[in-house]
């Protein structure tokens, strides 16, 4: 039976498409849902390196958010080269020059979209065009008129390769790095990409957490959650009726993905890492509160008061020692 509530990132019959072709292994993980077309997710796995890539070029609308979960690539952004290896993260705004060269064989780019619909604005019609008219999107008088039409820029003339250090380009968050980094009983979270970055949508945070930690979302909240396991395991519930709970375990390389008014929780059975890609609270100013009183950490019901105030709507959280 199908786990609407799971995404088993390896798994075809998980995936919306799934391709292998013209050396690049694709695969559509979640189509774009709300009004800000949130979390289209794909990946591109390039079987040999430097044999295809993805041309310097950038948008005139959307974000993009890149994750590096194997090999290596030879990166740039506005003109600053760069290496990206597994855990690093580029987040890219409007009119930002990138492009990515694969270095290692079967590197794999992760790629979320936000703010335009990828697939059906861009993705389909070019296919579409190339299947029924040979020739036609090659020329560069149409595909620069595509691109302009459709969120894009024409490609631009591909930088000089000289590597920069991280402090240079602000858009690259190595695996190891956060905007923001807090500690607590259980859980240490990074902060990758913040609501600044996002026009207010939402937050991105690594979270490396202990056998133990767990937390729960007990009401009916108006929220798409979208969670990426990358190490360990994870015990998820999902209320199906007022008397029922599905319950599935989530490891490496699985995506839990929860849609709106849907009441859900986790609990962490082995050390885990996971990136939660959908956090619409006001989590890094919550943070901040707690860091400032550290003692209602320890009072979970002023904990609990002070989560809704930002928008961090849990019903319990926790470690379990």
């Amino acid at each position: 039976m199908k786990n609407e509530y799971l995404i088993r990132m390896e798994n075809h019959d998980d995936c919306v498409k799934a391709t292998d072709n013209a050396g690049i292994y694709y695969r559509l993980f979640h189509r774009p849902v709300t009004a800000r077309l949130k979390n289209e997710l794909d990946c591109m796995q390039f079987h040999v390196p430097s044999e295809r890539m993805i041309d310097y070029h950038e948008h005139s609308s959307g974000t993009e958010t890149f994750i590096i979960s194997q090999g290596k690539f030879l990166c740039n952004c506005m003109g600053y080269g760069f290496t990206m290896g597994a855990g690093d993260i580029l987040h890219i705004q409007p009119w930002m020059g990138h492009s990515f060269i694969p270095i290692e064989p079967e590197s794999r780019l992760n790629i979320m979209f936000m703010g335009f619909d990828y697939h059906f604005t861009k993705t389909q019609p070019r296919m579409r065009i190339q299947a029924g008219f040979p020739g036609l999107f090659e020329t560069p008088e149409f595909r620069n008129k595509f691109r302009e039409e459709n969120g894009g820029v024409s490609s631009r003339t591909v930088p000089i390769q000289v590597e920069h250090p991280r402090e240079q380009i602000p858009q690259w968050r190595p695996a190891d790095y956060g905007i923001r980094e807090h500690e607590y009983d259980g859980i240490n979270l990074k902060l990758k990409i913040a609501k600044y970055e996002t026009e207010g949508v939402k937050e991105v945070w690594n979270l490396k957490m202990k056998s133990g930690f767990y937390c729960e979302w007990d009401e009916f909240l108006p929220e798409y959650r979208f969670l990426y396991v990358t190490g360990g395991k994870i015990r998820c519930w999902v209320k199906t009726s007022a008397e029922e709970k599905f319950e599935f375990d989530a490891v490496q390389e699985n995506i839990i993905t929860i849609p709106p008014y849907t009441p859900f929780g986790f609990e962490v059975t082995e050390d885990a890492t996971m990136y939660d890609l959908d956090c619409s609270a006001r989590l890094q100013d919550l943070c901040e509160e707690l860091d400032i009183d550290t003692d209602k950490i320890k009072n979970k019901t002023e904990l609990l008061k002070l989560c809704k105030s930002f928008d961090f709507n849990c019903t319990d959280v926790g470690f379990k020692k």
